[in-house]
């Protein structure tokens, strides 16, 4: 009986069992898509985990039918994206959003004259940002698309005025008194990242120019690469010898021709202004004067306004921005075009900036061996804008009494109402004009010859240029003085890169080992030529126009520059095993800048790449452990060159008469400019990296860091000499940087399951920058175009201290530091400028998230900044305008705890804290006025749907996405003046640049956009 039992039993679970599993077997179906544009993906390998027989494929629709029991995995993969995995649940209907691959991407980096390398041969750091991390910071300025994305690099933007110029420098700078920017390169070629120091003679601070990597549309790019050390950039030659940010853009693809349109409408506001006192009003020595222009009298009354005059002058912006592009292509040719039309606002009345760009690219094969392409950008770009960097700038609002409505800018007859000695910001903004219109064409052309599958022919020919016409106008009524009748001044730029480049690289592999070899010869002619006019008193008061003034009031002038320079250059690349790769370059270059004895100059590279992880897989120390992914070291040496700007080696003729240094060298010499140096050298630096770059747990996180210190001597500078030289400049050969630094880059993914995915990429870099030799006894080297304050202060660079230092004015002092106070008791202002401050950072850092769920997304990036400090040349008007919350002491007395100088008695005097004390001698010391520059910013957030399928293929579109960005939303620093991200003069001043100086220019925005993605 128990034996039948058992018997039943067991029939019934083997008869059970089998009928439980297939009433839990089912048919999912569903669609795979792409979540970068929400199209379907054909020929996804769909299959169950852990049974292979359960396997399809999507179709073209990207469908896909398959069985699964519940509780199974499904799995989906495909090239180039990250594998996806669901669990089968009760749902049978999937939708499933494959992301691309970083890791698979990032593999193959671009770097010199558009080679692409595989990131594990390279032996130097190489950072590369795709389109979609450009295009979410909603940028106009492609250079502040990378603000806090890259290590080592340090971007920072002018103000907040619309096309304000953006500089960038790499690991430090190289040059004391020259250009210490990258090299701007657009598939292959060359182009012209000038910013002028100054247009139409007006200076620096006061009509800061646009950087014209501006023109680029950042619609078009599809990856830009940072070539940062010397043995990245070697190959580019003596242009490059402060990195190179290699720019790569959209090209057409085979297949079904598709329309992209984009837009994007915006709204900022001014972000920060400095705390101005409502105490005090208009007047003088505590007396009510409403023809004073200073904040020196009585005290509110209750009843008095109080009028924002600072605030007022601010208006609410609005921009707009168009893009569309078509591409599209068959197996053998391929095409992209593209149009854009920015239109962007300003925070200032009568300012703005407007960009129109077209692009034309395509390539087509002739043959199986022979390429050709090409592609044409005509740009166009009109700015307006107002004076700023003085009282006389739109800033000058810093100086308006509270009592006073700075709006009321006009008379009851319709002349300019001003106070004392300013203009009225207001009027300044409609009546002091300045304007800058471009036009612009890059055009590059390309043949790619294959004659054999061991050798490669390449040529590529490229031209940029440009025309800028600058007009500054100053109508009648002004308060400047000998302008007061009106006056205007105009330039004219014609500028012109023209680039040749033939490449001839031949390939090999013999068993385990590979080597390839890259021969080739590069000639730049550059060309730009400045025409200046300048006139003043209108015969119409009327009308603004240089025939609108006697030839008397004219004057004019012409600069021409012109440089050649032709290199030749070898590239070996050899490796074994794809496991360890050895690099070694070379290059000669002739630069017609330099002295014939001097012009030809040779400089090498070399660097080495292991696959530590490969290698000990390789040798059998290594089982493939499940935490380590991928690792490799590398290390590189590299010298590379540097020529002297054009036209420095003879010295230049003037017109008027040399009255101004001691040295008879006759009317002819021109006392103002250079002195020539016929025996200039070039100059070298010389550079070392180390890195790593590891992986783990299936590149889930990956951690590169990187060490490098390079050295830069035999300067080519440019300084100011004693007048018993016969001139105040001159060009010199001497001097030495060091640069030291580390830079980290982690990229991980915190999170990644179903639908849901977190990135996360954090950068750190810090770098010294120290001035160890300068030339004959020169202890520091000044930037003229950098004074602000009425001279208080400029940037400079001191022997054994900083390339980025402040040169300023302080308390006179003896050598205990002890206050030396004159018979009054007041300290008194040292007659010497000495070292007050260093302006680069302590350290620079970004976290950039990114969290997407099906076809929701959200990035944002923190951008930091530790250390590093500011000038505040606006707090410095503050005080003497009495308009400073310093000066509500005011009547106050003090005792300076010091001596007196005359007589060396310890001070006992009581003085008071008055007008004369805050206007005479307080402004005139600069140390007060430095400030940490240190920051955390959110630099953008940006939330973007992509609508689904069903959705988008009702409206007839292949893709529809709307997005929401939140630009410099949060700023958390001590810095009080308007924004510790400043350049008082623009990215136009060489050397160490005018970044630093907080000196009355349009402050900075902050704003949101909205805008739509669409692709029929």
């Amino acid at each position: 009986m128990e034996k039948k039992l058992l018997k039943f039993i067991g029939f019934a679970l083997c008869y059970c069992i089998p009928i439980s599993l297939i009433a839990q077997s089912r048919v999912i179906e569903g669609t795979v898509y792409s979540r970068e544009d929400i199209s379907p993906i054909p020929g996804v390998s769909v299959y169950v985990k852990g049974n292979v027989t359960q396997d399809t494929m999507t179709d073209l629709d990207g469908n896909f039918s398959i069985s699964a029991n519940s509780n199974e995995t499904v799995v989906f993969s495909f090239i180039g994206m990250k594998t996806q995995e669901k669990q089968v649940a009760n749902t049978a209907e999937w939708e499933i959003f494959m992301d691309m691959n970083d890791d698979l991407l990032q593999e193959v980096v671009v770097t010199a004259f558009g080679i692409e390398q595989e990131r594990r041969s390279l032996g130097y750091s190489v950072q590369e940002i795709k389109s979609e991390r450009i295009l979410e910071t909603q940028q106009p300025n492609i250079i502040n698309t990378l603000q806090g994305k890259v290590a080592g690099v340090q971007i920072t933007n002018s103000g907040g005025a619309p096309g304000a110029s953006a500089i960038m420098m790499i690991r430090g700078g190289t040059s004391l008194s020259g250009n210490n920017q990258p090299l701007y390169v657009v598939d292959g070629i060359p182009i012209d990242n000038t910013t002028p120091v100054g247009q139409g003679g007006l200076g620096a601070a006061t009509a800061p120019a646009s950087n014209r990597a501006i023109d680029i549309n950042p619609n078009d790019i599809a990856s830009i690469s940072v070539l940062k050390g010397p043995a990245a950039a070697a190959l580019y030659g003596l242009r490059a010898s402060e990195g190179v940010v290699v720019i790569t853009t959209k090209k057409g693809q085979a297949g079904v021709a598709r329309v992209n349109y984009g837009n994007s409408f915006s709204f900022d506001k001014v972000n920060k202004l400095p705390e101005l006192q409502s105490r005090y009003k208009q007047g003088e020595f505590g007396v009510f004067d409403p023809e004073a222009i200073g904040s020196w009298g009585p005290v509110f009354a209750a009843e008095d306004i109080v009028y924002d005059n600072l605030g007022s002058i601010f208006e609410p912006a609005f921009s707009q921005r168009h893009d569309v592009s078509v591409s599209g292509g068959n197996d053998r040719s391929t095409f992209y075009a593209s149009a854009s039309r920015l239109d962007q606002g300003g925070i200032v009345p009568n300012t703005e900036f407007k960009r129109n760009s077209f692009r034309l690219t395509g390539d087509t094969r002739a043959g199986d061996k022979l390429r050709i392409g090409g592609s044409f950008n005509y740009v166009q770009t009109d700015r307006n804008y107002v004076s700023q960097g003085s009282a006389n700038g739109i800033m000058g609002a810093v100086y308006w009494p509270r009592n006073d409505d700075m709006r009321n800018y006009l008379n009851v007859d319709g002349t300019h109402r001003t106070i004392g000695v300013n203009d009225n910001p207001f009027w300044g903004a409609y009546n002091k004009p300045n304007a800058s219109e471009v036009e612009r064409i890059i055009g590059t052309g390309n043949i790619i010859y294959d004659p054999f599958p061991f050798l490669n022919i390449t040529y590529r020919f490229g031209t940029d240029y440009y025309t800028d016409n600058f007009t500054g106008i100053r109508m009648p009524g002004t308060t400047i003085v000998s302008e007061e009748q009106g006056a205007i001044s105009e330039s004219t730029t014609n500028n012109q890169i023209s680039t040749s480049t033939l490449l001839v690289t031949l390939k090999k592999e013999v068993n385990d080992f590979s080597a390839s070899l890259t021969l080739g010869h590069n000639a730049e002619d550059f060309r730009r030529q400045t025409t200046t006019w300048y006139g003043r008193n209108f015969i119409d008061p009327g009308f603004a126009g240089i025939n609108n003034v006697v030839e008397m009031d004219r004057t004019i002038s012409q600069n021409i520059n012109q440089r050649r320079i032709i290199g030749v250059f070898g590239d070996l690349n050899l490796d074994w095993k794809n496991i360890i790769f050895l690099n070694i370059r070379g290059r000669n270059d002739w630069s017609s800048t330099l002295p014939v004895a001097a012009r030809s100059f040779f400089y090498p590279s070399v660097s080495t790449s292991i696959s530590v992880s490969d290698l000990l897989h390789e040798i059998g120390w290594a089982t493939g452990e499940r935490g380590v992914s991928f690792g490799k070291i590398r290390a590189s040496w590299a010298r590379v060159g540097k020529d002297a700007p054009p036209h420095v080696l003879a010295t230049t003729l003037a017109t008027a008469t040399n009255t101004f240094t001691i040295a008879p060298r006759g009317f002819i010499s021109n006392a103002n400019d250079y002195y020539g140096n016929p025996s200039l050298r070039p100059e070298f630096t010389n550079s070392i990296e180390l890195g790593t770059d590891v992986r783990f747990f299936q590149n889930k996180l990956g951690v590169d860091i990187t060490y490098y210190k390079t050295s830069t001597d035999e300067q080519i500078l440019g300084t100011r000499t004693p007048p018993s030289s016969g001139a105040f400049l001159a060009y010199l050969n001497g001097g030495q940087i060091d640069n030291e630094g580390v830079e980290l880059m982690i990229n991980t993914r915190p999170l990644s399951r179903g639908d849901f995915s977190w990135t996360m990429d954090f950068n750190f870099a810090k770098n010294v920058a120290t001035v160890r030799g300068l030339p004959g006894t020169l202890d520091r080297v000044e930037l003229s175009d950098a004074w602000v304050a009425g001279n208080v202060a400029q940037g400079a660079a001191f022997l054994g201290g900083s390339l980025f230092g402040i040169n300023g004015t302080v308390w006179r002092k003896n050598a205990d530091g002890v206050l030396l106070l004159n018979n009054d008791g007041y300290p008194q202002v040292q007659s010497t400028l000495t070292n007050i401050g260093d302006r680069n950072p302590d350290w620079t850092g970004g976290i950039t998230n990114t969290l997407s769920y099906k076809t929701l997304s959200l990035s944002f990036m923190w951008d930091i900044r530790i250390g590093g400090h500011i000038y505040n040349a606006t707090e410095n008007t503050l005080v003497r305008s009495g308009l400073s919350t310093k000066t509500t002491e005011r009547g106050n007395t003090r005792v300076f705890e010091g001596i007196i100088e005359s007589t060396g008695e310890p001070n006992t005097q009581a003085v008071v804290l008055n007008q004369d004390y805050y206007q005479s001698i307080y402004p005139f010391q600069g140390f007060d006025f430095v400030e940490d520059g240190g920051w955390w910013r959110l630099r953008y957030v940006t939330l973007a749907y992509n609508f689904p399928l069903h959705i988008t293929e009702r409206l007839k579109f292949q893709n529809l996405q709307v997005f929401g960005t939140g630009r410099n939303l949060l700023l958390f620093t001590s810095y009080s003046g308007v924004d510790p991200e400043v350049s008082g003069s623009g990215a136009g001043v060489g050397g160490s640049g005018s970044f630093g100086f907080d000196n009355l220019g349009v402050p900075a925005t902050k704003g949101f956009d909205l805008g739509i993605k669409l692709t029929f």
